[in-house]
């Protein structure tokens, strides 16, 4: 007796059917790693940028001049991390992942309160870059492309 399961004939010389393997979102890890890796440094510029300016930062602010590395750091590590999860195909999770975590990238906008001539806008241009970047990648993992 034949102990195999079949759910249908068997056609002999041809190979069991299967589906093919989806393609990766190769796109989507890319920008989405890039976006991760700019927030981190958007996040530790800001933090230096206070730390080497106190006097510039307004009084509210001072408190949390810490909190731009914490904030940068965990918003970068969290979007590399559903670059991963893209990669890996789980398009879905990984891509909002990428958005969500990309559009939480306005904290930088923070960093306009700090009175220096002209690097508060340098840092905000990298972080709204990153923006962009991270919500592209979120668009496209989510797609699959």
């Amino acid at each position: 007796m034949n102990q195999q399961i079949s759910l249908g004939f068997s056609f002999p010389g041809l190979p069991p059917p299967s589906f093919p393997q989806r393609p990766r979102a190769i796109k989507g890890f890319g920008l989405a790693l890039f976006a991760g890796i700019l927030t981190m440094l958007a996040g530790i510029a800001a933090t230096i940028l206070a730390l080497l300016f106190p006097a510039n930062v307004p009084g509210w602010l001072a408190p949390y001049i810490w909190g731009g590395v914490i904030i940068g750091v965990l918003l970068g590590i969290l979007i590399i991390l559903g670059a991963f999860l893209i990669w890996v195909r789980y398009w879905a999770l990984g891509g909002i992942f990428v958005f969500l975590c990309s559009l939480a990238n306005v904290y930088l906008i923070m960093v306009w309160f700090i009175t220096v001539p002209w690097w508060p806008w340098i840092i905000m241009g990298v972080g709204l870059f990153a923006l962009i970047i991270g919500a592209i990648a979120g668009v496209l993992g989510i797609s699959g492309k």
